[in-house]
């Protein structure tokens, strides 16, 4: 191959110098000589080094530019992007597609970047294949990635070296991402999973479980390099598409030194709601899917529609079971116990031996839940009282999954409550005052704030709410498509970025879908808008602040007949032990782990008239939306049969006809719409202040006038002093 008539040749036929190094130079310990060539270009391509002389015969001219197994094409620049529309590309290995499959992918409409995206990085993927020739350089020599200034030893991370004997490569992405020592989860599960022992693991949610159990996969991932096994390595199992997706990108980041210098695909997440098409395609090339973070729904499809992909994934090392509790219900348990069943009994028939390993996570694992799971209803006895929860869970686990061998129990939440890092706390209010509240929290503590709602309606509603106030606010929930849930979440992402830095609210309002496993950084609060409906759900709800190491608020948000039903039953199954003694014969007084948040009901009544305006806009803009698409929908249908939609006809559907009179009653008229709008930014351009009884500014305990001129205090509040939620609950805590 020529570059600018030159040609590669090799490192066998370079003419190198001896260069003379003067006596008076020390003997340094491993150094043996130094050389040097003249007149020679390097390349590094996908970790290998390409020489390059003038000498020697070129090319002919006509031979056009072409990219072959990953190469930079001819004349090229190794910063340039090879993909232009308008470069003589030639990719080997086309033949492995079908025209059907190339045409039907081409004709699918992607309107939006993460589809363009998807399309640029399954080409590169044609590129990153290289198999080195024999007379050239192992590609593990020279790696354009790797910043060798920044390479980590084992003797720079001591903690995890008493752990285990990581690979340089996981301990550099560990340390690049700030794991410099492990968590308790990680410390007594890693030195397993890298025996192979098959794990039932169980921590706080936050508490490092991902690389618990990615690991020891990745540190499988690492030894494969250069071999010419093509075996999948780990398939990982998450209930969400979120989940799965995080996962992934968390497993590419401590493995990025080899992840991007070989395959970028060799870790790669298979969903729902995004093309079916193009996750076969990538699973064709070699290297791609070494591990596989999935949801048992779509790759159940997958191995259905492709026997070749049944054969190839029964051959795994190691399968994952992340938020277990979650993917076992009815349901979800029905789908990964098939692919169970297809990938066990299609082992048998390959040459593989033995029994894959094991691993199954979550922060809860509930008794009733599992009892579902089994044959027959099950009933605790005397003997199975006096057990481990988890081992009567692992019991009715063994019935459903093949373990290689009875796995090892590691429990390091054994009590199956929330972290201590996480502060309660409790909102008594009526029913219709739920969106006041959630206003006046976040005007006295602003920050970043995930709201859980068990309604998708009401999802929509608190989103409209909260922006016709001018609060930065983003929504998630099951109805949503993938790509849009994906992109509100970057979104927030930023907005809360930025906000932080200033002082301002920014949240994201979500069902239960975000409830499990997403960690969504530096979320200071957790406000349970409805509460759960039930304890694990509370517990991966609240888990999603005091992530790591740090320290978060959950609030609850109830009325009072709540508060003394189902609240207080929920207290009691998160009580330790140590309370349930000591209560055991009287009244529990739950209330007493639950204290109530502070509530300055001077501020509440300012910001009465604002949400009730902003309630009723926002009811009109979901009522109008909505309304808007069913006649969409409507004269669609009408078209298709053949119907006139306007017709008094007195087959009319009576239901369809009263739901639209209930969302007309929720219209304003245009004048109407106009005047409250107008009203509300009048309203939200009067500032807040604290005790707006007194007459003059520098009237009363707090001098307003002072605040003001040193901007001093609460950004919102004139008067009032600067608080945060964490601390308010501390103080009230030693006060009693």
């Amino acid at each position: 191959m020529t570059q600018n008539n030159k040609v590669q040749v090799k490192p066998g036929e370079l003419k190198w110098k001896t260069v003379e190094v003067a006596d008076s130079l020390d003997d340094f310990g491993g150094f043996y000589g130094l050389e040097e060539i003249d007149g020679v270009d390097v390349q590094v391509v996908n970790g290998q080094a390409h020489f390059y002389t003038s000498k020697g015969k070129t090319q002919e001219a006509e031979e056009p530019a072409e990219i072959v197994h990953g190469e930079v094409a001819d004349g090229e620049d190794d910063d340039a992007t090879p993909y232009e529309e308008t470069d003589l590309i030639e990719f080997k290995n086309m033949d492995e597609m079908s025209e059907g499959e190339l045409s039907a992918a081409e004709s699918e409409e992607e309107d939006d970047e993460y589809a363009k995206e998807f399309e640029e990085e399954e080409k590169a993927v044609l590129g990153a294949k290289v198999e080195p020739k024999e007379d050239e350089l192992s590609s593990n020599v020279f790696n354009a990635n790797v910043d060798l200034t920044d390479v980590v030893s084992s003797e720079e991370m001591p903690e995890w070296a008493k752990v285990a004997n990581l690979s340089m490569t996981v301990l550099q992405g560990l340390s690049k991402l700030g794991f410099v020592k492990p968590t308790e989860i990680q410390a007594k599960t890693v030195p397993l999973g890298l025996e192979g022992h098959d794990i039932m693991g169980k921590a706080s949610t936050g508490s490092g479980k991902t690389l618990a159990y990615g690991i020891p996969i990745l540190e499988n991932l690492v030894q494969s390099q250069g071999s010419k096994n093509n075996d999948p390595i780990g398939l990982i199992f998450t209930p969400t598409r979120e989940l799965a997706q995080q996962v992934a990108e968390h497993l590419k980041k401590i493995t990025e030194l080899i992840v991007n210098d070989h395959n970028k695909y060799s870790i790669l997440s298979l969903t729902g709601g995004l093309s079916i098409q193009k996750q076969e395609r990538l699973l064709k090339y070699d290297g791609s899917g070494k591990i596989v973070i999935a949801t048992p729904g779509r790759f159940l499809e997958l191995l259905e529609k492709n026997n070749a992909l049944l054969d190839r994934f029964c051959r795994i090392d190691t399968l994952v079971l992340d938020e277990a509790d979650r993917l076992l219900q009815d349901g979800h348990f029905e789908e990964f116990e098939k692919i169970i069943k297809l990938l066990s009994v299609q082992r048998k028939k390959s040459n593989k031996p033995g029994q894959w390993q094991t691993m199954i996570f979550s922060a809860t694992f509930s008794i009733d839940l599992f009892n579902k799971l089994a044959s027959a209803h099950h009933h605790k006895g005397k003997k199975e009282k006096e057990e481990d929860e988890l081992a009567i869970v692992l019991k009715h686990l063994m019935t459903k999954i093949h373990f290689k061998s009875k796995p090892i129990i590691v429990d390091t939440n054994p009590e199956s409550r929330i972290s201590s890092q996480i502060k309660e706390s409790l909102i008594e209010c009526a029913p219709l005052e739920r969106d006041l509240f959630v206003y006046y929290f976040l005007t006295m503590y602003p920050g970043t704030t995930l709201v859980f709602c068990n309604a998708i309606e009401s999802v929509k509603k608190l989103h409209a709410f909260l922006n016709q106030l001018g609060i930065a606010a983003f929504q998630i929930h099951s109805s949503m498509t993938q790509k849009n849930r994906l992109k509100n979440l970057e979104k927030f992402k930023e907005k809360a970025s930025f906000n932080s830095k200033i002082n301002k609210a920014t949240v994201l309002i979500a069902s239960d879908v975000a409830a499990r496993g997403l960690d969504i950084p530096q979320i200071q609060h957790v406000l349970h808008y409805h509460l759960p409906r039930t304890a694990d759900v509370y517990i991966h709800r609240s888990g999603r602040t005091a992530r790591g190491e740090n320290e978060g608020v959950a609030v609850v948000i109830c009325s009072p007949q709540e508060s003394m039903g189902p609240l207080r039953k929920l207290r009691k199954l998160l009580a330790s032990d140590e309370v349930r003694v000591k209560s055991r014969g009287k009244r529990m007084k739950w209330q007493k782990t639950v204290p109530l948040l502070p509530i300055d009901n001077d501020i509440l009544a300012q910001l009465k008239d604002r949400s009730t305006l902003a309630a009723e806009l926002a009811d009109h803009q979901i009522a109008s939306n909505s309304l808007h698409k069913d006649d969409n929908w409507l004269a669609k249908a009408a078209e298709d049969l053949g119907i006139d939609v306007d017709s008094d006809d007195e087959n009319k559907d009576v239901y369809l006809a009263k739901n639209k009179t209930k969302k007309m009653n929720k219209t304003i008229s245009k004048d109407q719409l106009a005047f409250d709008k107008m009203k509300l930014k009048e309203l939200l351009a009067i500032p807040l202040r604290k005790d707006r009884r007194k007459k003059y500014l520098t009237g009363g305990l707090v001098n307003l006038a002072d605040h003001l001129v040193k901007k001093r205090g609460h950004n919102d509040i004139i008067g009032h002093e600067k608080v945060d939620a964490l601390s308010t609950l501390k103080n009230k805590k030693r006060r009693k």
